[in-house]
């Protein structure tokens, strides 16, 4: 379990900073990819790398908030503190999902 965080830990900081860092770089293009990443993008990231998890290893709290915590740097550093507010979403999207992905780990542990 430990080397799957590891991996989770990388994608999570790849999904979350590459779209804004590739805004930094074109500018043209930076509000809608803002939009675009804040709403979807990570948005489905957090949901589906949850349900994924907990698939693998069952509800764990610590992978939802590892998930959702993940985004502090980001929003700290490529946007603004209103955006914090995300961390939240993230989090209970992360729950959601952590729940979905525990729903096919009883199936399959009951199997």
């Amino acid at each position: 379990m430990k080397k799957s965080i590891g991996i989770l830990v990388i994608i999570s900081l790849l999904i979350y900073n590459i779209r804004p860092i590739s805004s930094v770089m074109f500018p043209s293009i930076a509000d809608y990819l803002f939009i675009t990443d804040l709403w979807i993008i990570n948005s489905l990231y957090a949901l589906i790398s949850s349900i994924i998890m907990s698939k693998k290893y069952g509800f764990n709290i610590l992978i939802v908030l590892l998930i959702a915590v993940l985004f502090i740097p980001t929003a700290l550093i490529y946007y603004n503190k209103a955006a914090l507010i995300y961390t939240i979403i993230y989090f209970i999207l992360a729950f959601i999902g952590g729940f979905i992905g525990n729903l096919f780990y009883k199936r399959k542990t009951n199997k």
